[in-house]
């Protein structure tokens, strides 16, 4: 039985992100349908002296129904310097952050066009180097139309799979398509994560939900794919 995860491309995505892409054989970016303003795609959260601080990728001016795919990055570099400063301040102290800083520095400072040259290529790298060796491709490039859950299973089916992995949270609108899915025998399953607490640099209040970078940067990688890889999906 082959499974198959489908999400939006996250800027610096928390372990739950990762968790449907290690439970997965294929992980699809979703990255042809219209980009969300004021959502998780250009933007997370680090924890910063015990406390949330957000890191906001700024972007061009874009037309409403622009996809994801197009959303190009603000020319500005300053961005890049704040957000480089603030995960290295951040993490100053954490036991393995040359690790995971070492990975995605570079990246940031790239001169990234679109939104998806930054967000792609920094998931993929964690994902490789947490061991999660899964083939990780763009919708974009398989080119299947359709509407929220006929696009998902014109996905599945071009991809020859029979188990649809998702977030608990589409269960509301999932539901009401399962009929959909099971007339493609395609079984759909939902993830039930919830991060457990970890050593986390601080005055010792856990603060959950944070982006992975905070995990690695506090466990390193082993220990941070034995926390990921403790979901599963019912």
């Amino acid at each position: 039985m082959k499974s198959v995860a489908i999400m939006q491309p996250t800027y610096l995505p928390w372990s739950g992100y990762f968790n449907l892409i290690s439970s997965s054989d294929c992980f699809v970016f979703l990255d042809d349908v219209q980009f969300e303003k004021q959502s998780w795609q250009n933007r997370n959260r680090i924890a910063q002296n015990s406390n949330i601080l957000w890191l906001t990728v700024p972007l061009e001016k874009a037309k409403l129904d622009c996809m994801i795919k197009d959303i190009k990055i603000s020319s500005s570099s300053q961005w890049k310097k704040k957000h480089i400063r603030s995960l290295s301040q951040s993490y100053a102290k954490a036991r393995f952050s040359e690790e995971i800083l070492s990975m995605i520095i570079p990246i940031l400072e790239r001169d990234n066009k679109f939104l998806i040259d930054l967000t792609i290529p920094i998931i993929s790298k964690i994902s490789k180097s947490l061991g999660f060796n899964k083939t990780l491709i763009k919708s974009s490039e398989l080119q299947q139309q359709g509407k929220k859950s006929e696009k998902l299973i014109n996905i599945c089916n071009h991809l020859k799979a029979n188990k649809y992995l998702s977030p608990l949270g589409a269960k509301v609108y999932l539901d009401n398509d399962k009929h959909l899915f099971y007339e493609e025998d395609i079984i759909v399953k939902y993830q039930h994560y919830e991060p457990e607490e970890y050593s986390q640099i601080g005055d010792g209040v856990f603060i959950p939900y944070m982006s992975v970078v905070d995990m690695i940067a506090n466990c390193g990688f082993e220990s941070a794919k034995n926390y990921i890889n403790k979901g599963e999906f019912k």
